[in-house]
């Protein structure tokens, strides 16, 4: 099954917010075994899942040895995802990770294709807003690209280096779909951009998620949208993003 990767060229637009609640609806609605992993230093996709604040243990210790990685790896018993958190290291330490990834990618992308191999597994990839030495070794193995954009002006400006190749060169138009998130039908800005955006973007636009007061709240009480306030705007949007993602994986086999 398919490795779904979820980035950003800018941070703030929500992307580690659609990942999560991308994998529960995945799991919840579609009943398909779902693991979320966490490549961002800020170990922030966990709390979307009922994750520990104080629980610091991830992967990335364990890089390069893929059979401790299973002693990382917690179940958000409400949405049924499995968890793959990066953890917690100094900025020092994260870097020194970093250089060892640059130089042996197949330490990363490898244990992460293994996993989604497994029949019935999706993988949701969290990572970090623009280039990181993570994504780039992922990101020719990916099965879907989900860049998520906000709907305001510097989302609109960065797309058309997306759409150029200039950002995520290493992945095929095909593999490659869009989220508009925090899209506010108030403000005329708003709509022109996100009008904007949606015709450029055409079949290739997953979803477009509305900006809701539900979503910060459901962040709080650390649920997925759909499970705090299932009537919610934001929830109705992310169960279609789940429903369209979907689709594209049965087109996939």
């Amino acid at each position: 099954m398919p490795l779904i990767c979820c980035v950003s060229p800018k941070g703030g637009v929500g992307k580690t917010m659609i990942a999560a609640n991308l994998a529960a609806g995945l799991a919840k609605n579609r009943h398909l075994e779902v693991i979320a992993v966490d490549l961002d230093p800020q170990n922030m996709l966990r709390l979307h899942l009922g994750g520990d604040v104080a629980d610091g243990h991830g992967f990335v210790k364990s890089v390069g040895n893929i059979e401790s990685w299973g002693g990382a790896l917690k179940e958000d018993s409400n949405s049924g995802v499995i968890i793959l958190p990066y953890g917690q290291l100094s900025s020092g330490k994260s870097i020194k990770k970093d250089s060892v990834i640059r130089q042996k990618p197949e330490l990363l992308w490898k244990p992460l294709v293994r996993m989604a191999a497994s029949p019935g597994m999706v993988v949701v990839v969290d990572t970090p807003p623009g280039p990181s030495v993570m994504l780039q070794a992922i990101l020719p193995h990916v099965d879907l690209l989900l860049t998520v954009l906000a709907a305001d002006a510097a989302s609109a400006v960065l797309y058309s280096n997306i759409a150029t190749g200039k950002i995520y060169s290493e992945v095929r138009n095909v593999r490659r779909g869009y989220v508009l998130n925090q899209f506010d039908p108030m403000t005329r800005l708003g709509r022109i951009i996100c009008s904007g955006l949606a015709e450029k973007i055409g079949d290739s636009l997953f979803g477009i998620v509305h900006r809701d007061e539900y979503v910060g709240e459901a962040l709080a009480m650390q649920q997925p949208v759909a499970d705090y306030a299932p009537l919610s705007r934001a929830a109705i949007d992310l169960n279609n993003l789940s429903d369209r993602v979907s689709r594209y994986l049965e087109s996939l086999t």
